[in-house]
């Protein structure tokens, strides 16, 4: 198994990984960043709605390449917004 760095870039902070994660293969990495993303902004959400940016997590090896890089991007536009005002 191979140790891969998982960092994560956001709109308010980014966050280097020095600890990283051992991975079988790339689907497990794949994987790995994947999981990350959907737990980041299942814990907030509304943080990266409308920012213009979105959540991204890049994944280095252990020779300090690049090797994957994983975003996700929330968004939300109400349609007809006149008709769900509160009266």
């Amino acid at each position: 198994m191979s140790r891969y760095f998982f960092d994560v870039h956001e709109p308010r902070f980014s966050d280097r990984d020095d600890e990283g994660t051992e991975c079988s293969d790339q689907q497990a990495v794949t994987d790995e960043a994947l999981e990350a993303l959907c737990q980041i902004a299942a814990d907030s959400p509304a943080g990266f709605v409308g920012q213009g940016q979105g959540l991204r997590v890049t994944v280095r090896d252990d020779q300090d390449r690049t090797v994957l890089t994983a975003s996700l991007n929330l968004t939300a536009a109400w349609h007809a917004e006149e008709e769900h005002q509160a009266a």
